[in-house]
């Protein structure tokens, strides 16, 4: 039986609050979307996209900052091709690996998502006001950098 030390604990846990936020965040992008050329895209694939960041990485580095099995990235990187969100080229440093670059389709999501974002922020700071964001921010960076 959980005692109520642990049940305040998991209800007010910082991992569960930021679920929440982030299932929220995606609602509100999956929103954006559907109005848009990017309609018929999943969320999970947009998710993956979104991990890109707007960087060129390798496939490898997809799976592993997600915690997705090689075949599931795989699979929502194959679907992004579809998309033409995104190009996939063989890793001329690897014989398995391959390197995943944004398209132009991928960039109109991208200044899409960035609108979104700033809206996002704009929620946050309303809350946080602008010290306290920056201050979360940095934090945020801190432990994203951290190794496990």
């Amino acid at each position: 039986m959980i005692d109520k030390e642990d049940s305040d604990f998991l209800g007010q846990n910082i991992k569960g609050m930021m679920m929440t936020l982030i299932a929220r965040w995606n609602a509100q992008m999956d929103d954006a979307r559907a109005e848009t050329e990017f309609a018929s895209v999943r969320p999970a694939d947009m998710r993956v996209f979104a991990q890109l960041r707007g960087r060129t990485v390798k496939l490898s580095t997809i799976h592993r900052e997600m915690g997705f099995s090689r075949q599931a990235a795989q699979q929502a990187v194959d679907r992004l091709v579809s998309h033409d969100m995104i190009s996939v080229v063989a890793d001329p440093d690897s014989k398995r690996d391959k390197i995943v670059t944004i398209t132009e389709k991928g960039h109109r999501w991208r200044a899409i998502a960035a609108a979104q974002i700033r809206g996002i922020e704009t929620q946050i700071a309303e809350v946080l006001e602008e010290d306290a964001r920056e201050k979360l921010r940095d934090a945020l960076i801190q432990l994203v950098q951290r190794k496990r």
